[in-house]
């Protein structure tokens, strides 16, 4: 009984730990300012946009506030459903006409992403729900939580296999294998950047890595406070006793 305990646990601890780091890079943007000039994709989206074969013309002499509004329509849009994405459009100059951002294949991917973090959501706050009930229950059955070195070491294993498997495969091989096994066969999710304003904007798959791993070391600091405050709630309540 102790062993399901703890093992259900530490499992809610890493998903609530990923979710609420998720939300909390929700709230800047997925650092898309900083990541902006790391990545140059300034640069990036004056070489691109210009080579654009799908008729989306003069993105190339937008401004860098633009780039970022767009960016935060998109990452509002998939954590809303989708809702929007296919209004999105630009302005290439004063006196231009709008112009739609998204083809109907990108529209398509990122109402895919959407459904994604459509599902994430309710396992995330109901991994937090089910957490708090584990700690409930163990302080009325007197079930002592997971202890500091049993979450360490989880975490350490962990970390320890995902990077040897990122290490050994590649990170564009897992970058692909992810897509493949989450999005539908029949819906492309790979577009040059002469044939995606989007993936220009983003300079993906870069900028992905680079808040992949924000997301990962955000999530470990998460989980490192969560699995704490879990030891000091333990420790009150056995000085309490």
């Amino acid at each position: 009984m102790r062993i399901l305990h703890h093992t259900l646990v530490i499992v809610c601890c890493f998903v609530v730990a990923f979710f609420l780091a998720w939300k909390l890079l929700q709230t800047v943007n997925y650092g898309y300012s900083f990541w902006y000039k790391q990545l140059d994709i300034g640069t990036h989206i004056t070489k691109y946009a210009a080579q654009n074969r799908q008729g989306k013309t003069g993105f190339e002499n937008t401004s860098v506030a633009e780039h970022k509004r767009l960016f935060n329509a998109i990452s509002l849009a998939v954590n809303s459903h989708g809702d929007g994405l296919r209004e999105l459009s630009y302005r290439a100059g004063p006196n231009q006409p709008l112009q739609v951002l998204l083809t109907n294949d990108e529209a398509v991917h990122l109402e895919d992403v959407a459904r994604v973090i459509d599902v994430m959501i309710p396992v995330g706050w109901g991994s937090l729900a089910l957490l708090i009930a584990l700690v409930i229950l163990a302080r009325m059955g007197a079930i002592p939580l997971p202890g500091i070195t049993k979450s360490l070491l989880t975490l350490f294993i962990l970390a320890l296999v995902t990077t040897c498997a990122i290490v050994i495969i590649g990170p564009h091989e897992v970058f692909k294998a992810f897509h493949v096994l989450v999005f539908p066969d029949d819906h492309p999710w790979f577009f040059y950047y002469q044939d995606s304003l989007m993936t220009t904007l983003m300079k993906a798959p870069d900028i992905f890595f680079a808040i992949g791993a924000s997301w990962a070391l955000l999530s470990v600091i998460i989980y490192l406070l969560v699995t704490g405050g879990l030891k000091l709630i333990d420790s009150h309540h056995d000085s309490a006793r």
